[in-house]
């Protein structure tokens, strides 16, 4: 699959890249796409508290959250702030669509994100997968990769 000259990720994919998780052979070819300039990965910004949130929740240190996030610097992304009115956007879809096993808070500001700057979303997450039509974005299948 060829991927598009820009996208946006999440946490996921950074998580799967960086532990090696099973699907680290998807999110490796989308990193190695980006070295080579093929295409161009692009953040929320809340991404970063995500992972530190997920990793301390997770029992991880403060200092293993530290190289984590210092290892993420090694993959090339783009940060896109998030705004007053982007928080505004992923608080009123968290509302109407979140909940457990269904669009989780972080996930929120993703997809407010993706539909702000009309990226497609490469992500995992099932519910956001399943929701595409009704989020009114593109949607990759991390695993279809």
């Amino acid at each position: 699959m060829s991927l598009p000259s820009k996208v946006q990720v999440e946490a996921d994919l950074f998580f799967s890249y960086l532990t090696g998780d099973d699907l680290s052979s998807h999110s490796e070819k989308v990193v190695l796409a980006a070295g080579r300039g093929e295409t161009e990965l692009y953040v929320c910004s809340e991404v970063y508290d995500e992972i530190a949130s997920a990793l301390r929740s997770g029992g991880s240190s403060i200092d293993n959250a530290i190289l984590f996030l210092n290892a993420m610097r090694k993959i090339p992304h783009n940060p896109m702030l998030v705004t007053v009115e982007l928080a505004h956007d992923a608080l009123q879809l968290y509302r109407t669509y979140g909940g457990p096993r269904r669009l989780h808070y972080f996930d929120s500001f993703h997809v407010a994100t993706a539909r702000k700057y009309q990226l497609p979303l490469i992500t995992s997450d099932e519910f956001i997968i399943e929701h595409e039509e009704e989020f009114s974005m593109k949607v990759t299948d991390l695993r279809r990769i």
